[in-house]
This record gives structure tokens, sequence and C-alpha cells, in this order.
């Protein structure tokens, strides 16, 4: 399980920095002994069992308390700093009677409830200093569960995916090997870019504790500072990279982002959104020593559950590129276009929500324990291929449209270098459909605009060319990483 392989890596290298971030650094040694402490504390002083609520942002101190929990018999719920209080008042509803400890220098006592038990920073680090140990006996079991972290749902309720310490364990023993043998990963360098609340950051943080690595953690203050940003990657010499595709594109508007930069870079991972090609073709082309990989999976399968490493001849190749072979332990169907997981990662369903479980996942025939992605994709031999949400699907006009279709035609359309389409909605129906644009060729001109149109009424039906075309030099970003679709339709509201 996954506490008996970081052990494994304490034992190796107990004064390898383990975490850095800009609150601080901690060995191997340390995280264990002060997630001991606190371990100690809960089991003595919290009758409870429910999950415990972890605040805070990229200190060493919140992953300390993850592993405390888990040695613990608890699993833990991480709440980024950047969470809005409505959100954060969600989570401690679905989550029961609450335990939350702060590893924030700051917070607002109000978001949590009266009742709830707070342990505050300072609190968190006394206890973490005592010197106290507790039995592996107390620690959870493979089928218990190991985290949770919550993600958007339809309702606009966000649903608790629990993991357990087996479903993470399957990944961890898949992700060491992906993009290259482990022996050559350990005590190597990870690059951490999502907030540990979004569950690509379980790639880059359990992926590096096992191999005894150093996660170098990027705070969301250093996303906006981009000078900054790129000293800070440099003084890490990282060499392993994860990251949602849009963070990649950021980095790479700026000609230092390469090798020289990053001189032992050997992988990139990439995870949460579709890889297009210009990404990876940059990517190879400034990094031509190190491998681009691209990932798929939804959080309800413990991250990710296939990958690849992009080739020139996928490159090449007209369609998109692939997603990747299945994992061992896993298996996927296409079932109606439909994208259908079953396997060793998935989760056992949402915290304290049998209805969405019930909806989400399924028994398969032959008694596998399935569930609907809600994505469409293919396979061509072992190698699957995505072809978007299948509730990216609108209807205009009359006409069922897959907005990720107009994005891809888009971005094959010389000078696109990225694209995002979303509807524009009025009064509960869509007007018009808009395109974003980041391009190194136009500008925003009406002429432009119509070269455009020009080109895409030459692969897609009139109906599909978008009515609203807008460049920019960048899409606006949610806090994990990913393109705002909802910042750009409100974009095109105000416009109006």
């Amino acid at each position: 399980m996954i506490l008996d392989r970081i052990k494994e890596s304490v034992c190796d290298a107990p004064l390898q920095t383990a975490v850095h971030s800009q609150e601080g650094d901690i060995t191997y040694k340390e995280l264990w002994d002060s997630s001991d402490s606190l371990a100690a504390y809960m089991s003595g002083n919290i009758k409870n069992h429910f999950p415990v609520i972890v605040y805070g942002h990229k200190a060493p101190l919140m992953i300390t308390a993850f592993l405390a929990c888990a040695k613990s018999g608890r699993a833990y719920c991480p709440v980024d700093t950047s969470m809005s209080g409505e959100r954060i008042a969600d989570i401690v509803n679905t989550v029961g009677e609450a335990v939350v400890i702060i590893t924030a220098d700051e917070y607002d006592e109000k978001i949590w409830p009266e009742n709830a038990h707070i342990i505050d920073k300072k609190t968190t680090e006394k206890i973490c200093a005592a010197g106290d140990t507790v039995p592996e006996s107390e620690w959870l079991g493979g089928g218990e569960v190991f985290y949770i972290i919550f993600t958007s749902g339809s309702t606009g309720k966000p649903k608790g995916v629990q993991i357990t310490n087996s479903n993470l364990s399957a990944f961890a023993e898949w992700s060491s090997d992906l993009g290259g043998p482990r022996a050559e990963k350990r005590y190597g360098t990870y690059i951490n870019q999502a907030p540990f609340s979004f569950d690509l950051s379980v790639m880059d943080l359990y992926t590096s504790l096992t191999n005894c690595c150093r996660l170098w953690c990027i705070g969301k203050s250093l996303q906006s500072d981009h000078e900054a940003l790129l000293q800070y990657i440099k003084q890490g010499c990282p060499d392993f990279w994860v990251s949602t595709p849009s963070f990649a594109n950021l980095c790479l508007a700026d000609h230092e982002f390469s090798d020289a930069l990053m001189p032992d870079m050997k992988v990139f991972y990439f995870c949460g959104e579709t890889l297009n090609k210009d990404t990876a073709a940059r990517l190879r082309e400034r990094f031509p020593r190190a491998a681009v990989v691209n990932t798929y999976g939804p959080t309800e399968s413990t991250c990710a559950v296939t990958g690849t490493v992009i080739t020139a001849e996928m490159l090449k190749d007209p369609r998109p590129l692939p997603i990747g072979t299945v994992k061992p332990g896993t298996e996927i169907a296409i079932c109606n276009n439909e994208i259908i997981i079953s396997g060793d990662s998935l989760s056992p369903g949402y915290l304290n929500d049998p209805q969405k479980t019930k909806a989400a996942f399924f028994t398969a025939d032959g008694g596998m324990r399935s569930y609907h992605t809600g994505d469409a994709g293919y396979f061509d031999g072992d190698m699957l291929y995505y072809e978007g949400r299948i509730d990216m699907q609108i209807k205009y006009h009359g006409y069922r449209i897959e907005l990720s279709d107009i994005e891809s035609n888009l971005m094959a359309l010389d000078g696109v270098l990225e694209a995002a389409v979303v509807p524009d909605c009025r009064e509960d129906r869509i007007r018009n459909i808009a395109a974003f644009i980041i391009s190194g060729k136009y500008g925003d001109v009406f002429e432009d605009r119509q070269e455009i149109r020009k080109g895409l009424r030459n692969r897609l039906p009139v109906y599909m060319v978008p009515k609203i075309i807008k460049f920019t030099d960048a899409f606006p970003m949610t806090g994990n990483g990913k393109i705002d679709r909802k910042a750009l339709q409100k974009i095109i509201q105000e416009v109006d």
C-alpha cells in the first residue's frame, strides 16, 4: 500500500527533501515523523472517523496532514485556499461532522460551522513537533477510502469522489513506470502545478513520494508572475513535469521556456485537458531529449488510466493525438460511443450520495464494477482516442453539434495555436457559437476573422462555423489550470 512505499523512501533517503514550496522544505524523515505525531493526536483526541478536511495551498504541512490522516485510519479531503466560501460550505455539508486541519497562514473563521473541530496552523505545527508515534495497526486498510476530491456536479453542487488505498496504490504502481522505468525516476524532481484539491496533483504527489523524489510545488501567486515563475522552475532543476496543457502553453509563450532553462527534463506528463498537436510539437522542439506523455482519466478512476509517449508519427497523423493504451488492472469498453471504465483504480462512489453513485456506476456483464465517463472515444488497435465530452454537444438551429469538433478544425488551420469554443446562451437558448483563438499570425480585425471563417467553411458545414470570433493572447484559467469556459461565456455576454 501507499504508506508502505513512502516508508521505503524514508528508509532509503531520510535526509532527501520530500517537498519544496515557497513556504518551506521538508525532508522525508521530517515528513514521516511529523505525520506520525499528528496521527497520534487524531487517534487520541478525535472520536469519529469522518473524513478530515485539510485546508491550505502548497505548504509542506498540507502533505504532512494527508499522511497523518491515513496513519490514523481516516480519509482526507483537500480544500484549496482559492475555493469560494459557498463551495467550501457545500463540501462541509457533504462531509458531515467536520474536522478541519488548517495549514494556511490566514483563513476566514466564518466559512467553518460553529461545531467544527478546527486545528489551526500553530496548533498543527506544535502537535507535529511533539515526537509521538502511532502503530501501523491504525493505518488505513486497502479497501478503506484514502482521499476524497470534490469535482463539479451537473446540479452545481460538488461531488465527493472517494478513492481507496488500493485504488491509489494501483495507480502509483502504474504511474511509476509511465514514460520510462521507475529506476530512472528515483531521486528526481517532479513539478507540481495543480492544487492538491485537483486530482491531477495525485500524479505528481504520489509518484514522487513513492519513488524517493522531490516535489517542487508551484504556488498560485507564481503562476501570475511569468518572470518569477520561470526563475522558480529553473531553480528546481526538474526532471519530470506534471500539468494541464493550458499551463504548459502559458509557459511556452516565453521563448526562455526550453531545455536551456530545464536541462535535466526527462518527461512531460499531461492530463485534465486535451493535449493538442501544436503544444506537443513545440515541447518536442524546445526539449528534444524529453518525452511528452499524454494521459487520460476522470477523477473517478484515480487520475489516469491510459497513457502514451507522443511520437513524430502521431503528430503527422490527421487525427487528434491518442490518449494511450490502458493500464494493467483496468478495462475500457466503448458502448454507444461512450468510454466505460472498469478496474482496480475505480472509485467506490461519491461520498454520502448514493443517488449519484447509482447513476454513474454500475455492474457490467461479468460482475465488474464500471463507470460511465460521459466521454466519447474509440479504439484503433490497443490505442484509445478521445472525441470530446458527450455533454459538450449542443443543439443549435436543430443541429446537434460537437463543440470539440469545431475546436479541432480550428486548430488545424494555419496560424491557429489554440482554440476554445463556447455557446452564447441567452434566455435559455443558444443564440450563437463563439470561438476564442490564440494565434501568432492573426490580429483581432475583420479581415482575419473572415479568413478564419473561410478556412472553416472548407472543413465544416456552414451551421458549425462560429458567428463570433475573438482573438486573445491567453485564455482565462480556473484554479486547476484548465480553460475557464464560463469566463469566456461571460466575456461574450458583456460585449453584447
